[in-house]
C-alpha cells in the first residue's frame, strides 16, 4: 500500500518515475515467465519490476518502460500500445504476452536473429507508430515452428540429444529463439543410440524432460520426429517395426514407452524413409497400428505423418483403385493422423522443381494439401530451410531465395483456406541460415504482403547499414530465383558427392543432375552448342551480377557480427558462381578448340578466394564449440563429421577442380569423394 500511496504521491505533484536502462513492468506470474529471455539477451541495461498493476504502474513512468498485462484475447494474441519508449503490451496468454514483450524490445531497437546473438541498441529508440494500437493475432493457428533435423550433425543435434549443462542452454536458448520469433511448436529426430545402448538412456530421458519442461513453461508444444519401418531407416534413426514377419506391436509398444515415457512430449511426427515402398494394404496397417499404440502408451498425444517426395515408378503403388505415390498412402489410415506435406530444397509447391526428386513440379503435393484446405481437413505444410548434403551450407553458399519460396507458399496456399500447421525442416544456422528460419516463424504469425518486407524487419535494428543489408537480401534473393529455379542453373551452384554419382547411374536422383565434364567433352557439338546457351551464358550473368552484389557488400560493417556473416555470404556465392561457370567455360573451350582458354586458372582464383572467405567465417562462426560442426567427431548419427566440414575444407570445390583437370588437362589428380 505504501508503493501504491508514493505513486499517487507522484501523479499529484507532476512527477514520474525514471530508472536507468529499460525496465519491464509484469506482474509476479509473468516474471517467471520472461526471465530466461531477458537473460540470454545479455543486456544489463535490463530489468525486471514486479508490481500489481503494470499498467497503472505504466502511467507513473519516464524513460524506456514496457508494462506487460493481460487481456481477453486469444492465447497468442496481443495488442502494443503506447508512445515513444514507454510501450504497454496486453497480451491474451503466456505466448501472447511473450510475443508483445520482444515485440516491443523490437520497436525499441532490439533484434532476435540468432539463438545465441541479440542485436542490442546503442541507444534506445522511438517506437514506429505504426506498430503501435494494433492487434496482433496469428494466421497460422496451430503449429508455427521448427524441425530439428537432428539425424544431422547440425548444432542443434548436442543441444537436443546429447546431455550436458552446455547442450541444455543451448536447447534452451533454441526454444527463446523460436518464442522470440512468434513460434510456438518445436520437435527434433529421434536417433536410435537410446535403443542400441540402454545405459544412454536415463541422462537422455532426463535431460529430454528438461527441455519439455522448458517449452512447456514458455508455452511451447514439444515433438519428436521418429520413423515406422526400419529398412527404410539410412541414418540411424529410432524406428518402430524391424522385423515386418511377425507381430510388430509388442515391440512397436516397448519402444514407445523407451522415447515417451515421463519426456513430455505432445507430438509424435512419423516418416517412412525414402526411396522405399511397402506393400500398401501393409502399409495402411502398419500406420493404423502405430497411432493405436501411441494411444495405449500415451493417451491423447498427437500423430502427424511425413508425405515426402520421390516421383519414381518403384514408389508408386496402386490402392483404393488410384495408382499413386507410397507416401500419400497416409490419407486412408486413421483421420486423427495429420499429415504433413513435405517439398525439398529451395523449391515450392508452385513452380518448377528442377527434377529434385525427379519432380518437374511438386504440383501432386500441391493438389492434395489445398484440397485438404478446401475441404476444412487438417493439413500441415512441411517445407525446408535448407538441404545440407551437397547442396547449400556445405558448398557453402548463402540463399536468401529459400525465405522467398516459403512466402510464395504462404501467400498461395491463404487462397485454398487457413493452414493449421506450418513446420520448417530446419539444417542449420550458420552462414546467414538463421535469417531462413526466424523469416518463416514471423511469416507464419502474421504474412507481410512481400518477402523482402520480413527480411527488412529483421535487419531493421541496424539502420542505415541494416537498410542496406535487406535491400542486398531482397535483390539477391530474386536473382537467385530467377536462375535456379526458372533458369534451372540449381546443380551448377550445388554440387555432387561420390554418392550422388553412384546414385545417378542406378536412376536415383534426390537433387537436381547436371552433366559431368567428361561427358561435355564427349557430347557432339551440337549438345554442346546447346549447352554453352542454355547454360553457360546463363551461368555468367548470374556470375555478373552476383560480383555486383558482393562488391556492394564490402561497404557493410565488418565490426557488426551479422553484416560480417552476411557479407562473407554473398561473397563466397558470387565466387562459388564463378568458379564453376569457368570449369564449364574451360571444358567447352578445350572440346571446340583444343585450349581451356585460361579458364582453369581462373577457377583456381576463385578457389583461392573462397578459402580466404571460409578461413574467416571459420573464426566468427556462432557455435560456442565449432570443432563439433567442422570437423570429424563421433556422434549418434550416420555421420560421424560435423555438418559444415566440407563447406570449411571447400571439399566439392576440390572435387569439381580435379574431375575437370583431369577432363580437360589429363592431370590424372585424385577426386576426393565429399562424402561421410
Amino acid at each position: 500500500m505504501r508503493k501504491h500511496a508514493f505513486v499517487l504521491v507522484l501523479l499529484l505533484a507532476g512527477c514520474k518515475v525514471k530508472e536507468p536502462g529499460l525496465t519491464i513492468l509484469v506482474t509476479a506470474d509473468d516474471e517467471a515467465l520472461v526471465r530466461d529471455g531477458l537473460a540470454f539477451i545479455g543486456d544489463d541495461r535490463l530489468h525486471t519490476k514486479i508490481v500489481a498493476s503494470p499498467e497503472r504502474d505504466l502511467a507513473a513512468r519516464e524513460g524506456a518502460v514496457v508494462a506487460i498485462s493481460s487481456n481477453d484475447a486469444c492465447a497468442e494474441c496481443y495488442r502494443l500500445e503506447g508512445s515513444g519508449t514507454l510501450l504497454h503490451v496486453r497480451g491474451g496468454g503466456p505466448l501472447g504476452r511473450q510475443y508483445g514483450l520482444w515485440h516491443a524490445l523490437e520497436a525499441l531497437g532490439y533484434r532476435f536473429p540468432h539463438p545465441r546473438y541479440t542485436k542490442t541498441p546503442a541507444d534506445f529508440t522511438t517506437a514506429d507508430p505504426s506498430v503501435l494500437g494494433r492487434d496482433y493475432a496469428p494466421e497460422v493457428k496451430k503449429r508455427r515452428g521448427l524441425h530439428l533435423h537432428t539425424l544431422h550433425p547440425i548444432e542443434t543435434l548436442y543441444d537436443f540429444w546429447i546431455p550436458s549443462p552446455e547442450n541444455l542452454e543451448g536447447g534452451k536458448r533454441a526454444i527463446d529463439f523460436l518464442i522470440k520469433n512468434r513460434g510456438n511448436y518445436l520437435q527434433w529426430c529421434a536417433l536410435d543410440d537410446i535403443v542400441k545402448d540402454p545405459s544412454l538412456h536415463p541422462a537422455w530421458a532426463a535431460h529430454t524432460k528438461a527441455l519439455t519442461d522448458f517449452a512447456h513453461a514458455h508455452g511451447v508444444h514439444t515433438g519428436i520426429a521418429l520413423q515406422l519401418f526400419g529398412q527404410s531407416n539410412l541414418q540411424n534413426a529410432f524406428d518402430l517395426i524391424d522385423d515386418l514377419t511377425v507381430d510388430p506391436t509388442p515391440e512397436m509398444e516397448r519402444r514407445l514407452h523407451v522415447l515417451l515415457d515421463g519426456t513430455g512430449f505432445d507430438t509424435l511426427n512419423l516418416s517412412f524413409g525414402e526411396f522405399f515402398a511397402a506393400d500398401p494394404a501393409r502399409f495402411v496397417a502398419e500406420v493404423d497400428a502405430a497411432y493405436a499404440a501411441m494411444q495405449r502408451v500415451q493417451p491423447g498425444v498427437e500423430m502427424t505423418a511425413t508425405i515426402h517426395v520421390g516421383n519414381f515408378d518403384d514408389l508408386r503403388v496402386e490402392y483404393m483403385g488410384t495408382r499413386q505415390l507410397y507416401y500419400f498412402l497416409v490419407r486412408y489410415a486413421n483421420p486423427a493422423i495429420v499429415p504433413w506435406v513435405h517439398t525439398t530444397m529451395y523449391f515450392n509447391l508452385y513452380e518448377d522443381a528442377g527434377l529434385a526428386y525427379l519432380h518437374e513440379q511438386f504440383d501432386e503435393h500441391r493438389d492434395y494439401l489445398e484440397n485438404r484446405l478446401r475441404t476444412g481437413q487438417s493439413v500441415g505444410y512441411f517445407p525446408e530451410s535448407a538441404y545440407w548434403i551437397a547442396f547449400d551450407i556445405n558448398i557453402p553458399t548463402f540463399l536468401p531465395l529459400y525465405v522467398r519460396s516459403r512466402h510464395l507458399d504462404l501467400e498461395r496456399l491463404a487462397a485454398a483456406g487457413p493452414l493449421d500447421d506450418h513446420v520448417l525442416f530446419s539444417s542449420g544456422w550458420e552462414w546467414g541460415y538463421w535469417l531462413t528460419d526466424a523469416a518463416t516463424l514471423r511469416m507464419n504469425y502474421s504474412r507481410p504482403a512481400k518477402w523482402s518486407d520480413v527480411v527488412s524487419d529483421l535487419y531493421g535494428g541496424w539502420g542505415a547499414a541494416g537498410a542496406s543489408a535487406a535491400a542486398l537480401v531482397e535483390r539477391l534473393g530474386e536473382v537467385q530465383h530467377r536462375a535456379l529455379i526458372l533458369e534451372r542453373l540449381a546443380a551448377y551452384v550445388a554440387s555432387r558427392d561420390q554418392v550422388i554419382d553412384a546414385g545417378d547411374r542406378l536412376g536415383i536422383f534426390s537433387q537436381p543432375d547436371r552433366p559431368e565434364f567428361s561427358e561435355l567433352l564427349a557430347a557432339t557439338p551440337a549438345v554442346r552448342a546447346d549447352f554453352r546457351a542454355r547454360v553457360l551464358s546463363k551461368l555468367k550473368v548470374h556470375a555478373d551480377e552476383l560480383t555486383a552484389l558482393a562488391a556492394e557488400a564490402e561497404a557493410l560493417p565488418s565490426d557488426d557480427p551479422v553484416m560480417a556473416e552476411l557479407k562473407d555470404g554473398v561473397q563466397v556465392t558470387a565466387a562459388r558462381v564463378r568458379f564453376i561457370h569457368a570449369l564449364y567455360a574451360a571444358t567447352l573451350s578445350y572440346a571446340d578448340t583444343g585450349s581451356e582458354g585460361g579458364f582453369i586458372a581462373a577457377a583456381e582464383t576463385e578457389l583461392a578466394a573462397g578459402k580466404v572467405i571460409v578461413a574467416r567465417r571459420r573464426r566468427a562462426l556462432w557455435d560456442p564449440d565449432p570443432k563439433t560442426i567442422l570437423r570429424d567427431t563421433p556422434n549418434p548419427t550416420f555421420y560421424q563429421y560435423g555438418y559444415l566440414r566440407e563447406g570449411d575444407s571447400l571439399c566439392f570445390w576440390e572435387r569439381e577442380r580435379a574431375q575437370a583437370r583431369n577432363a580437360v588437362l589429363q592431370a590424372g589428380q585424385a577426386v576426393p569423394g565429399c562424402i561421410l
